[in-house]
């Protein structure tokens, strides 16, 4: 992890590239995370990618043992396993085992999917059940993890990720943290003065460049910046500032693009 004095600014997370036929390269992430000071590595959990296209992606389960053999430092997250995608005593047993494994380094992010992920519940053969069903998934999954913790094991740090009033809910009920995916600054302002408890943290996809004239080239070919948040090296730390002064704790970020090493190096000392 960062140093004493870097502990002021938030912590910073990166999500790893699971869209590889190469399991390595998830691993090799992992550790290129922790040697430039980022403060957590996090998985998504997926069966095949949300766009639909037919391409490879390492299971977030198998891999979360993995980084957690691979690194030292880093906290080692998921965000978010799908509750209602798997059964909650097995997931249950899984995460504590990792939390063991790393010694107490594992945040365990759940959720109750959305209609983005109903493809892959159908697809699957998995029943999707109603918004009500899905969130109680998420509570039996949390009351699992913690009938499996033991009286010499870490506590697992959870939190509900999503957006909806009743995600938010059960989030300041039952959770340790409620995670927000791409949200403005405006809106968690707005949210705030509904029932929050614990860990606030931001995930977004980040579009980074190192002055204007490369991001607007950058935005070209990407053709969008919808649910982006986007900016040069001098620009994002005060963007990242706003989400902060609204009440975000800390941020997990999936980089786009090869900027991992200058974000690093010229915007995480600036947050």
């Amino acid at each position: 992890m960062v140093g004493a004095a870097a502990r002021l600014r938030p912590p910073v997370s990166v999500t790893l590239p699971q869209f590889t036929q190469d399991p390595e390269t998830v691993l090799a992430a992992a550790v290129r995370a922790e040697s430039l000071g980022f403060d957590g590595v996090f998985l998504f959990d997926h069966l095949f990618p949300l766009d639909g296209k037919d391409r490879p992606i390492v299971e977030s389960f198998v891999a979360l043992g993995s980084v957690v053999a691979a690194t030292r430092k880093v906290r080692v997250g998921t965000l978010v396993l799908r509750a209602p995608m798997r059964d909650p005593e097995a997931t249950a047993q899984a995460v504590v085992t990792a939390q063991e494994l790393s010694g107490g380094r594992v945040v365990c992010g759940l959720g109750a999917a959305d209609s983005l992920s109903r493809p892959e519940f159908d697809a699957y053969g998995i029943a999707f059940g109603s918004a009500e069903e899905r969130l109680s998934k998420v509570s039996e999954t949390i009351e699992a993890i913690r009938r499996g913790e033991t009286s010499t094991s870490e506590r697992v740090p959870v939190w509900i990720g999503g957006t909806s009033r009743s995600v938010q809910a059960l989030a300041a009920q039952s959770s340790d943290g409620w995670n927000v995916w791409a949200v403005g600054a405006d809106w968690l302002v707005e949210r705030r003065r509904d029932a929050v408890a614990g860990t606030i943290s931001w995930g977004g996809q980040v579009l980074m460049a190192r002055d204007e004239t490369d991001l607007a080239e950058a935005l070209a070919r990407r053709g969008s910046d919808r649910g982006v948040l986007t900016g040069t090296i001098s620009s994002l730390p005060g963007k990242f500032r706003q989400l902060v002064a609204a009440g975000i704790d800390e941020f997990v970020l999936s980089l786009l693009g090869d900027t991992w090493d200058i974000f690093a190096t010229e915007v995480l000392p600036h947050l």
